[in-house]
């Protein structure tokens, strides 16, 4: 061998370590190991099979590689149990997976995977602690079983600790027990309080079965939304662990009283009361909240697992029915989990079939991740052999990694149990008549606690290893997630005068920018043409027809005339051609206002209203005028106004008034709509301001107070500005008034024109001087060709008609809806004016600064306290802080934690190899030494 290969084999190389120190789970099938050829060795010469070690051998460990050029071999170690020719191997070295008990971790190869072992499970363990599994799913082992399975006598025996094994509070909560091997001489054991869930009882109400559900599994305890870690006693002394672990359980079962209480030794309670009796008065019955144990010693295993309160059908009390629910609930809770462990007890007394808990590991899926572990081994009955030898053998295939057994006698000590159990196993002690069966002795090396341990501290490291790329990633996620949070819900600025200042300077500068600003100006200029083409939309419509033959609407763009039944033309028809006397039969119409489609009319246009787009907040007013007047209805309130002895064809003012002051009356509820849309849109821009300035600030009180201040603000403002509107609608409603004499007389003529023009088409069709198919349509809607046309005939027959009887009541039509267009134009003109003059001038000048520096005293320096209290933030806002504050530093211990382990390795990627029996025998078919 060259000088080279030596320095190789003395280093060793890494995967070889790895595959040579991870323990597969002991198969429960019979496999037939790998004879190695023995053709070329003499049987006297080598009695025994011998495995190559993996270390150097203590003379080439001393040597130096430049000590000589000639080969150096490395040590040969007798591997326990023979492969003589012909003979069969035991059924133990029969397994795929080797004796767990023949492999040594003394072995240097072993001894550097042992530290990775360790490592891995000290961070797991520190991972579990910090109770990060809400962000990634750990592995962890968790003991199940029946109650009086023996979990307690074997839980004592994993931690080398005993622990309370007696009914009662033992049983009403989970347990987190981490081992800890430590190279210091003296022993530790820290306890403490890991509380997820509140304890929130109804008064008055003791919980039933029906409580518990999918949505509230543990009732009355509620969830938490982060973990908190009471840290309730530290004993350097392992007889006291009992009475601090049991009292502890006490301490979590009275969630809301302070724990510090029942310390024993030190709490007020703990030394007035007697444990047994603390024990039956506790608050709660039950608590899914942990009671964590951190042991460090020497020579212990680096191992953590859950211990479950057991499975059990019938509570002592009929009242605690709920309760065995809740246990299922909460073995349910950590056997799903995706990365757990399980640990099966069942007892050798009993039959496993009938086990409660194996029904809930089979309900959830969960028996392939399960290892069974055979309690009391001594107490097993001679008539169960048969089936306890099947179910090793894999003949009842029950759980995915096969089974241990395992015996730990209640009246052996501690420091003895190991060396008790490994004489019982081996046949050479015994209970009364009790001694392991010679039919179970094949499977020596699955039985002992010390073998089982070994297995868990390998497969849970193996899978910690595997699982550390994906936990590392999702922590990571997490911690950014928090980070961004965080960021939303800032500290107390350092100079908080400063920044209240700043920031409320900031917003009162933004608010006046955006009052003048384009986007502002322009919502509004929008609402101001809904506005006025409301306004003028409702211009009140006049019914031009005197009797109920026909009626002829047209409020929309695409209405025509009824049609009613053609007019027989009679000697009275043609008699009112000749005799104006009479009064004759005319079509009614309703004279049109303006499209539906926001056109004005020919009237209107003149003013310059724009077309507003639909939907219109104003939309449920355009009817509120359809047909007002009717020139019936106005020559009977003629007739009754007149003073007798007047001239029929004299009007009388208060006619005239009367009649326009109701036409002007319907702008009140268009005027409500407006102001509350000025309201509106002012709002929506300061709350837009407030957002933008102080939003980072928006879970402070500064935020809070300047919004509700603001809202005052604007609101005082809005009620002064509808009180001034208010008066200018009073104004127009007071009594008919009019100064510009040039605008009235145009408006007028404009709608006598349409009156005249659709009244004179109405009476020709009437006396059949027209077509009675002759369609009538607005002006507007026509061609100048038309128009032209229809004006020349009109301009021929009309005049072959007698006075109209109704051209004074079609006068007095003309002139209110010529008053109405005059005041609309005025009202709408004035109330913009109005607003932008006065509503809009506070926010952009200094009205809105002198209201916040009132409450704020922005510019006053002499209150620095009042700036604090600004930065105060609701309760809600802090509390989620701490929250997320807390959670983060768990996740940065995490990382610490990942990134220790990764470091203190060669090895990074923790990759583990299952060794198996022919690993071990082809190296000695290859010949290599």
């Amino acid at each position: 061998m060259s000088r080279k290969a030596v320095k190789h084999e003395r280093l060793g190389s890494s995967n070889a370590s790895v595959r040579s120190g991870t323990m597969a789970p002991p198969s429960p099938s019979r496999l037939k190991r790998k004879t190695p050829p023995m053709d070329n060795l003499d049987a006297q010469s080598i009695p025994r099979s011998f495995v190559r070690s993996h270390a150097p051998s203590a003379e080439t460990w001393q040597r130096r590689d430049e000590e000589t050029d000639g080969v150096i071999f490395m040590e040969m170690r007798r591997r326990r149990g023979s492969f003589i020719r012909g003979q069969q191997s035991s059924p133990s070295s029969q397994n795929a997976d080797t004796s767990f008990a023949h492999q040594s971790f003394a072995h240097l190869t072993f001894a550097d995977i042992g530290q990775k072992q360790k490592a891995c499970n000290d961070t797991l363990g520190a991972l579990q602690t910090l109770g990060v599994s809400h962000v990634a799913a750990l592995p962890e082992l968790v003991l199940v079983g029946d109650q009086s399975a023996g979990k307690s006598s074997l839980m004592s025996g994993l931690a080398r600790v005993n622990l309370p094994r007696s009914a009662g509070v033992c049983t009403r909560c989970p347990l987190h027990i981490r081992l800890i091997s430590s190279k210091v001489d003296h022993w530790s054991c820290t306890v403490s309080l890991q509380q997820d869930y509140e304890y929130k009882p109804t008064p008055g109400h003791k919980p039933k079965v029906s409580d518990v559900t999918n949505a509230n599994p543990f009732p009355p305890w509620v969830k938490m939304q982060n973990r908190e870690i009471k840290t309730f006693k530290t004993i350097f002394d392992p007889s006291e662990i009992e009475g601090v672990l049991r009292w502890a359980q006490v301490a979590i079962l009275n969630h809301n009283r302070s724990f510090e209480l029942f310390i024993p030794g030190e709490g007020a309670f703990a030394k007035e009361t007697p444990l047994d009796v603390a024990a039956r008065e506790t608050d709660a019955q039950f608590s899914p909240n942990i009671v964590a144990l951190q042991i460090k010693g020497p020579g212990l295993p680096d191992l953590s697992f859950y211990d479950l309160p057991g499975a059990f059908i019938s509570p002592e009390k009929q009242e605690d029915e709920y309760v065995v629910q809740v246990v299922k609930n909460l073995t349910f809770e950590y056997i799903t989990r995706e990365k757990a462990i399980i640990l099966w007890a069942l007892p050798m007394n009993v039959d496993c079939e009938t086990a409660i808990s194996l029904k809930f590991l089979r309900d959830a899926g969960a028996t392939d991740r399960t290892i069974g572990v055979m309690t009391k081994a001594d107490q097993l009955p001679s008539q169960n052999v048969p089936a306890w030898v099947a179910t090793f053998r894999g003949e009842r295939i029950l759980v995915g990694h096969g089974f241990f057994a395992t015996s730990r006698p209640p009246d052996q000590p501690l420091e003895n149990a190991t060396r008790w159990e490994e004489l019982f196993f081996n046949r050479e002690v015994s209970i009364g008549n009790n001694q392991w069966p010679s039919e179970l002795a094949e499977f020596a090396d699955r039985c002992g606690v010390e073998v089982l341990l070994k297995y868990l501290s390998s497969k849970l490291g193996e899978a910690f290893a595997e699982s550390l790329p994906s936990i590392k990633n999702m922590v990571y996620n997490r911690t950014e997630e928090i980070e961004k949070e965080l960021a939303a819900l800032p500290e107390l600025p350092s100079n908080v005068e400063h920044e209240v200042k700043k920031s409320l300077s900031q917003f009162l500068a933004q608010m006046k920018t955006a009052v003048r600003g384009t986007e502002f100006l322009s919502e509004w200029n929008t609402l101001n043409g809904q506005f006025q083409a409301c306004i003028f939309r409702i211009k009140p419509t006049c019914r031009v027809r005197d009797s109920e033959t026909q009626t002829i609407d047209l409020s929309g763009p695409n209405s025509e005339p009824g049609t009613p039944r053609r007019p027989r033309v009679s000697d009275s028809t043609m008699r009112n051609v000749t005799t104006p006397s009479r009064r004759q039969r005319y079509d009614n119409v309703t004279t049109p206002v303006k499209n539906e489609d926001g056109g004005m009319s020919r009237a209107s246009s003149v003013v310059g209203a724009p077309r507003p787009k639909l939907p219109s907040p104003f939309a449920k007013y355009f009817n509120i005028s359809r047909c007002s007047m009717d020139i019936t209805d106005i020559r009977n309130e003629i007739l009754r106004k007149r003073r007798p002895g007047m001239p029929r064809d004299l009007v009388p003012d208060e006619v005239r008034e009367s009649l326009c002051l109701g036409a002007v009356k319907k702008w009140e509820g268009p005027l409500e709509t407006y102001i509350n849309g000025t309201a509106g849109l002012l709002q929506k821009t300061a709350d837009a301001v407030l957002e933008e300035s102080l939003g980072v600030l928006r879970r402070r009180l500064i935020f809070t107070k300047c919004q509700a201040h603001l809202k005052s603000y604007i609101n005082e403002q809005i009620t002064h500005q509808h009180a001034r509107l208010e008066e200018m609608y009073n104004s127009e409603t007071y009594q008919l008034y009019m100064m510009n004499d040039d605008a009235f007389h145009r408006y007028r003529a404009q709608e006598m024109e349409q009156l005249r023009r659709m009244r004179g088409i109405l009476r020709l069709k009437a006396l059949t001087l027209i077509d009675w198919d002759y369609s009538i349509r607005r002006t507007e809607e026509m061609s100048e060709e038309e128009r032209l046309k229809e004006r020349k005939m009109l301009d021929e027959k009309l005049p072959k008609l007698s006075k109209d009887p109704f051209e004074t009541e079609i006068e007095v039509a003309g002139f209110v809806r010529g008053y109405y267009m005059m005041a609309a134009a005025r009202f709408v003109e004035g109330v913009a004016m109005n607003v932008n003059s006065n509503l809009f001038r506070t926010f952009r000048e200094q009205g809105l600064d002198e209201r916040m520096e009132q409450e704020f005293h922005i510019y006053d320096s002499s209150k620095p306290g009042l700036y604090m209290k600004l930065m105060d933030e609701d309760e809600s806002t802090a509390k989620r802080r701490q929250q997320l504050k807390g959670e983060m530093d768990k996740l940065k211990k995490a990382m610490q934690s990942i990134n220790d382990l990764e470091h203190s390795s060669n090895d990074a990627s923790f990759s583990y190899s299952r060794p198996t029996a022919a690993d071990y025998d082809s190296d000695m078919d290859d010949g290599v030494m």
